[in-house]
């Protein structure tokens, strides 16, 4: 009878239901102790992590900062949240910050992935306030101010940054971050976005020591919402303390705005054909062991009798991170087939670069190092060559 009692059937699903809670606790436990971040290091390619700034739970910007093991070159990709494409979830077309929840962004990073063609398997979240306080934990950041930073007021207007170098503390990260949002071009607010999270990036890792200590990463951890865990965390620490963040490269997505249902919306050149195009070739950039491209001046010439022709194709070259530095007419406007000119550069590099408009006819001469000249042809359809 007692044996009959011992494998009575509600033992068993009691049984059950113990063997099950403790396996969950096992796979838990593991899940917690697996090193996240040096897993995808390991496996030798780039990877990617976005922070995502919020104020009120409201997304201000995102931020896509890619760095590869193997060179420690990085990348700032700067994703606008007023971006416009179809939005399945929603059968219409919409901004992107449509999908964005506090808490829950993994819908908003899905489809930053399917846009850009990156994928993304860290997100790290700041409110204003959390952001301030990291900064503060780093003892501030190392700025340097071009054009003074100021407040727009009624009567006048205020200096709240003067220019030059300074170390500025949580409370004026956060005056210079409002600042731009409210008061600058589109050009100049990703520029100053990129720069914040560089300098973020730079300071984690230079302060990496501090953080790691035990009774400051727990505040670090805290001021921070992300799917890292803290092992993921001190591993991504550890990794960025070796980046390359003084070469890094910083690209934004170039499209036109439009007006949708009474919302401004940034629509990407060419169906986002571009970006995805470019953003592929940042990423096999920076694994690269050569120069970046980003250290590579380009000069666009129209030869031809087309208006404006340098000018958006400059913008092709810009979308795929290269910098432009000179567009003009080229002597002649009656020449037949496009040409790229490179000047002391590597040969693997001209030819990346005139992959981009699919342009076969390269040479080289004497020039400035580092430049290479486009002159476009009759050949050239707006976008590449025939």
């Amino acid at each position: 009878m007692r044996n009959k009692k011992i494998f009575a059937p509600s033992n068993i699903i009691l049984l059950i239901i113990l063997l099950v809670i403790l396996a969950t606790v096992v796979f838990i436990s593991l899940s917690i102790r697996e090193d996240n971040v040096q897993k995808k290091l390991s496996e030798g390619k780039s990877i990617a992590v976005i922070f995502n700034m919020t104020e009120k739970k409201t997304i201000l910007f995102s931020e896509v900062f890619i760095y590869h093991p193997g060179t420690r070159r990085t990348a700032v990709i700067d994703i606008p949240v007023n971006y416009g494409s179809l939005i399945k979830s929603l059968s219409r077309v919409d901004r992107l910050d449509v999908l964005y929840k506090k808490g829950r962004p993994e819908q908003y990073i899905k489809k930053i992935e399917a846009e850009t063609g990156l994928p993304i398997p860290f997100y790290i979240d700041f409110e204003l306030e959390e952001f301030k306080s990291c900064v503060d934990l780093l003892g501030g950041l190392d700025f340097v101010i071009g054009t003074p930073v100021l407040r727009h007021d009624t009567l006048a207007d205020t200096v709240l940054l003067p220019g030059g170098k300074h170390k500025l503390d949580g409370d004026k990260v956060l005056e210079y971050i409002l600042n731009e949002e409210l008061n600058s071009a589109d050009s100049e607010l990703s520029s100053s976005r990129q720069k914040l999270i560089q300098t973020f990036v730079s300071a984690l890792g230079s302060q990496k020591d501090l953080l790691l200590k035990k009774e400051v990463f727990p505040i670090l951890y805290k001021n921070m919402d992300t799917d890292m865990s803290q092992l993921d965390l001190k591993s991504f620490l550890a990794e960025i303390s070796k980046a390359d963040c003084p070469r890094m490269i910083f690209h934004r997505v170039l499209g036109d705005k439009k007006m949708v249902d009474d919302k401004v919306m940034l629509f990407p050149h060419y169906n986002g054909n571009l970006l995805r195009e470019g953003l592929k070739q940042i990423v096999e950039a920076l694994g690269n062991t050569n120069v970046l491209e980003s250290n590579i001046n380009i000069e666009i010439l129209n030869g031809t009798s087309v208006s404006g022709l340098a000018n958006r194709t400059s913008m092709t070259y810009r979308t795929f991170g290269y910098n432009v530095t000179n567009v003009d007419n080229a002597e002649s406007g009656d020449v037949e087939v496009t040409r790229i000119i490179g000047h002391k550069n590597d040969l693997s590099i001209i030819e990346r670069v005139a992959g981009v408009i699919k342009c076969r006819n390269i040479s080289t001469e004497n020039g400035t190092e580092g430049t290479i000249t486009i002159i476009l042809g009759k050949d050239f359809d707006g976008r590449q060559c025939k």
